[in-house]
């Protein structure tokens, strides 16, 4: 299991390119009528309109999330009020609503996702604002002063892609990889954590950027001899691979980190679910006998969805993650003696112990220190490995997963 545990490190550059190509300014009030002085706000910074990724439906979890604590009497009798800023995928645009959660004394930005994660994390920490449930797509993305992620991300999530393809079987592993000088960093660090897991390489197999017959590459794949191959490439091109080896009937498994192929699952059908294999931060969203806090998280997203918001229907460990981060800072906030503030929610976060993440991950507890090597202040780490039927995602066996801190599988 050594093996399994030792991707990380080798794994870790692939992610960055990968997930940022696919994805991985307005307010709502969760559900209150509070006005801004009595509430407590927080901030999603998230791309919602633009060129793709975008991750409404990311918005309708926070909201979800503040409606429900609303409900409850809020925090300390004070209501949430979520504001939304629509970072674009553009840099500029990022770090002006950065700037913005300053401007509107946010106590928290949650559940947030932006390619430009370095602007938005080095203006909010300077600021003192907690970045909580930040969607982490690089190193720095997990080390900024006031960054608490409470799950392996989607950058550990990747190095863990060779462990969980070897725990299917696979022996040998190969990389499809866009036609660009600048994916050869992908292709490197795939081959060194395929290598530390114990796996042999091939030959990358390189694809255009604008594609449309990947006929070709799964021939290429399967000249290789690899029994499995990691997909680096976007959405598109990932759901058109598998597909053309469903129609090759081809033998090899392919990998991929969930947010790759979230957005094209409907494209995902019949015998193509057979070649896919997935890593994820979460467990499968339907996995609710195993995880009774999904249960919790669904019945909320439904509720938001009866007030009419048409993105709350979509989820995923995105929304998942958007949805717990609302729920942490509630937790926390609810122990804070004075004003709630970012200041007094982030020296309360030093401190946390054992907070609650409703069974979906372990208890966490922010100061907790890591094992896997650059990531230490990530001190959960559980990976998980599944498998695609009819759009749905299910457990992998007879390995669901993996804690990359302690190597041990569950």
């Amino acid at each position: 299991m050594n093996r399994l545990r030792r991707v990380t490190a080798g794994g870790i550059a692939v992610c960055a390119a990968a997930v940022a190509m696919t994805a991985c300014g307005s307010s709502g009030s969760g559900g209150t009528t509070a006005k801004p002085k009595d509430a407590i706000v927080l901030t999603v910074i998230i791309p919602t309109v633009s060129k793709p990724p975008t991750l409404p439906y990311v918005t309708s979890a926070v909201k979800a999330a503040a409606a429900a604590v609303n409900a409850k009497g809020g925090i300390s009798g004070k209501q949430i009020e979520i504001k939304v800023c629509n970072e674009n995928n553009n840099p500029n645009d990022a770090t002006k609503c950065a700037r913005q959660a300053v401007s509107d004394h946010s106590v928290a930005v949650v559940g947030s996702f932006s390619t430009s994660g370095s602007q938005v994390t080095s203006i909010l920490a300077k600021a003192g604002i907690p970045l909580v449930g930040f969607g982490a797509i690089t190193p720095g993305d997990y080390a900024c002063a006031t960054c608490y992620n409470f799950d392996a991300g989607s950058t550990l999530a990747f190095a863990g892609l060779p462990g969980a393809l070897r725990s299917q079987g696979a022996k040998t592993v190969t990389t499809v990889t866009l036609d660009l000088a600048s994916a050869a960093a992908n292709v490197s660090a795939v081959e060194h954590a395929a290598q530390s897991a114990g796996l042999q390489t091939t030959s990358a197999v390189k694809v255009g950027l604008t594609s449309t017959d990947l006929a070709p590459a799964v021939q290429a794949v399967e000249q290789s001899k690899a029994d499995a191959a990691v997909s680096v490439v976007p959405a598109e091109l990932t759901a058109a691979f598998l597909k053309a080896a469903a129609q090759a009937k081809a033998p090899f498994t392919v990998g991929a980190v969930d947010g790759q192929i979230n957005s094209v699952l409907s494209q995902i059908r019949g015998t193509q679910d057979d070649h896919l294999l997935v890593v994820s931060a979460y467990p499968p969203i339907d996995a609710v006998a195993t995880y009774p806090g999904l249960a919790q998280f669904t019945t909320e997203l439904q509720a938001q969805a009866k007030t009419g918001d048409k993105d709350a229907a979509t989820r995923d460990s995105s929304s998942v993650r958007a949805w717990l981060a609302v729920h942490v800072v509630a937790q926390v906030a609810a122990g804070i003696t004075g004003d709630i503030t970012s200041t007094s929610l982030n020296d309360a976060l030093k401190t946390a112990k054992d907070i609650d993440l409703y069974g979906i991950l372990p208890k966490w507890t922010p100061s907790a220190k890591g094992h896997v090597p650059g990531f230490d202040r990530v001190s959960n780490a559980r990976v998980f490995f599944m498998r695609l039927n009819d759009g749905k995602f299910s457990a992998a066996k007879p390995i669901a997963g993996i804690d990359l801190n302690s190597g041990k599988p569950f």
